[in-house]
């Protein structure tokens, strides 16, 4: 086998670093600086990998996490308790108003904000120069822009990348199951807390959510994301399916439900509300539970 005498070996290497380029190339191809066009449609550069981050929504955090930067994580908001060590962060106070001081003394040279927070705080923030992605995902394909967002400006392309793609095949799953079950015509009735009982409209996660899962959701004409229905509209549109945030029991034992057809059939099931609120991987992960119990009811 050739081998390099030690001198010419050591020819031969200084040939090869003067034709590689300096030392310092080597370490080159981080991705950073990097320029962004965040989710309130501004132009974003984030000038090198944040160490020092702070996240502005539960869904945010939960995004954070899934992409193994927890180690960076310097700051959450009070709301911010999934998945568990979230906890144990340093806390910024509420989603809204946010506490731009609160922040400011964590130094990060990150802040993950979300619409929730106002567009006020996020300007200011901007205006203080502390580099700022703002996030306002409305439907599962744009949480699915949002993890790749978050991973270009982590430095995290990749684990957003394979994140992205089985979050698409867990919705193409979903879309083709409810595909299947939207044949039955199931109508959903969606019970968001207890007297006065909220439910979700267009523009909401859950509404989008149980379209693709094959339902039919009986708020689906409501003028916002959220409002209620008076009982008579609820009688007079008589679901067959009740998915609620609330222990079922409450609905089953109350008279005024019983002459409803989810009722008789014994089809009242509990969700995690947190799951189906907040725009993050768990959301569209949680969409293969909702298939299933649609898939059992008649």
């Amino acid at each position: 086998m050739f081998q390099l005498q030690p001198i010419r070996r050591i020819t031969f290497l200084v040939i090869l670093l003067l034709v590689s380029g300096p030392l310092q190339s080597v370490t080159a191809g981080t991705g950073f600086p990097v320029k962004l066009k965040d989710q309130f449609h501004r132009l974003v550069e984030i000038k090198k990998e944040p160490r020092r981050i702070v996240s502005g929504s539960p869904g945010n955090t939960e995004i954070l996490f899934a992409l193994g930067l927890q180690s960076h994580i310097v700051g959450v908001t009070n709301w911010c308790n999934f998945p568990p060590p979230a906890l144990r962060l340093p806390k910024i106070g509420d989603i809204a108003p946010l506490n731009v001081e609160k922040v400011l003394d964590l130094r990060p040279d990150l802040v993950v904000a979300h619409v929730l927070n106002g567009k006020e705080a996020v300007n200011r923030l901007s205006e203080l120069e502390v580099c700022t992605l703002a996030l306002n995902a409305n439907s599962f394909y744009e949480i699915l822009d949002s993890i790749t967002l978050i991973g270009q400006a982590t430095g995290r392309k990749q684990e957003a990348s394979n994140l992205r793609q089985r979050l698409q095949k867990t919705l193409e799953k979903v879309r083709a199951a409810g595909s299947r079950i939207k044949q039955r015509n199931l109508k959903v009735y969606i019970v968001i807390g207890w007297e006065p009982n909220w439910t979700a409209g267009p523009g909401s996660f859950l509404d989008e959510a149980i379209t693709l899962a094959g339902g039919q959701n009986i708020a689906g004409n409501l003028k916002s994301p959220w409002g209620q229905l008076s009982m008579e509209m609820v009688f007079r549109r008589n679901p067959d399916v009740i998915i609620a945030d609330i222990d079922p029991g409450k609905i089953y034992s109350n008279p005024v439900w019983q002459s409803i057809a989810a009722v008789q059939k014994h089809q009242v099931y509990q969700i995690i509300g947190d799951e189906y609120y907040r725009p993050g991987p768990r959301l569209i992960e949680s969409l293969e539970k909702l298939t299933s119990i649609l898939a059992t009811c008649r």
